[in-house]
């Protein structure tokens, strides 16, 4: 286990006009698992072979336990690092494979004998070892090509899209064996993926990429929850947050925003106080599935929540629940109903809003607005 610290990264490419890394800061602690997300050209890749010395950055350093290895050769790293494609040797053996980077570093005969055989028995592929890639499935070779980089014992493992070429199925079940093992072993992890699934099961902290700029470090919860702008907010989720622009009024009762329905039926909705000091501007309203659900008598009495009727546009049975998408203010917004009590599309549907983990952005800066 190894902390890592990401200073100031910079990186841009000969003949580029703008930088790829554009000042990230991310402090990795020993044991910790974390997350690179973000769409494809967002830079998560290119740091992650920065950090392996694939890629030699143009600015701020890279430092593990205190040591600054910008400038080290990515072997003198102690880094190992599983890529998308499985990279196997495929006229070797399993055993070959895993075996090979401790032959080449001197290991002798018996310490390599009983180092593969105990990343095989981690792994589950001991009674793969004697058979040759082109006679694994896809998840077995991926085994294998961890068992590659566990079998090292470096400080820090980098996992670079290693489930991508998998099977939806397959990915669910190597993503559960990941989780499996970083909680037997705690080793220091940074994981880069596209699926904001993956990030959400697997990490203990999630760092979300846009055009080469840091845009939210935290938490899983934290991200889902508190998004930092209308980018972290429809990334993350799925179904995604709906974004709906809206008023806010002051009456009686309190702060509210007002929807209206595909029919033209309206309905008001309390907002928290702290946005108090946008009465009379429009935000933009971050509403996620399971906050408009069917009534739940236990939320009723809560002066959060309001119930309004609207018609259903389209659903989408998923098992365990039904998406159902009505639209408000003219926008498709997505909700949550209970599979038990289907509603089908065309038909009008008691729905509740639970107002009590919305979130609002500013329309110009697109920043989330906070409590004050």
């Amino acid at each position: 286990m190894a902390q890592l610290e990401l200073r100031d990264i910079r990186k841009t490419y000969a003949g580029a006009l703008d930088e790829t890394l554009k000042g990230i800061n991310i402090d990795i602690a020993s044991g910790e698992f974390l997350t690179l997300v973000g769409p494809s050209g967002c830079g998560k890749s290119t740091l992650m072979n920065s950090i392996a010395g694939l890629e030699t950055i143009t600015g701020g350093s890279i430092v593990v336990d205190g040591e600054d290895i910008s400038g080290m050769e990515p072997k003198d790293r102690d880094i190992a690092m599983v890529f998308q494609s499985y990279a196997l040797y495929p006229t070797m053996s399993v055993r070959e494979n895993i075996a090979f980077g401790l032959k080449i570093r001197g290991m002798p005969k018996e310490e390599v004998r009983q180092e593969v055989e105990r990343v095989a028995d981690l792994l589950q592929i001991s009674p793969l070892l004697d058979k040759k890639p082109s006679r694994l499935s896809g998840g077995q070779q991926q085994r294998v090509a961890m068992g590659r980089a566990l079998a090292r014992r470096p400080k820090i493992y980098l996992f670079d899209e290693p489930l991508s070429n998998l099977d939806a199925k397959l990915r669910v079940e190597m993503r559960t064996e990941i989780k499996k093992l970083h909680q037997r072993l705690r080793t220091t992890i940074v994981y880069v993926t596209h699926d904001q699934i993956e990030a959400m099961t697997l990490a203990d902290r999630i760092a979300v990429l846009r055009d080469g700029e840091l845009q939210q470090l935290g938490t899983p919860k934290e991200v889902y929850d508190t998004p930092e702008n209308l980018f972290v907010a429809s990334f993350m989720g799925s179904p995604s947050m709906s974004f709906i622009e809206v008023a806010i009024d002051r009456s009686d009762t309190g702060l509210s925003v007002t929807l209206e329905g595909s029919d033209g039926r309206r309905l008001a909705l309390p907002v928290p106080a702290y946005l108090e000091n946008w009465v009379g501007k429009r935000v933009v309203l971050g509403i996620r599935p399971e906050h408009i659900s069917q009534p739940d008598e236990q939320k009723r009495d809560n002066p959060m929540v309001e119930e309004g009727r609207f018609t259903v546009e389209v659903t989408e049975p998923t098992g365990p629940d039904v998406i159902a998408v009505i639209r408000l203010n003219g926008i498709d917004v997505q909700c949550r109903l209970d599979a038990e009590h289907p509603v089908e599309w065309g038909e009008e549907a008691e729905l509740m809003f639970d107002m009590r983990k919305v979130v609002f952005f500013d329309p110009e800066s697109e920043k989330r607005i906070r409590p004050q």
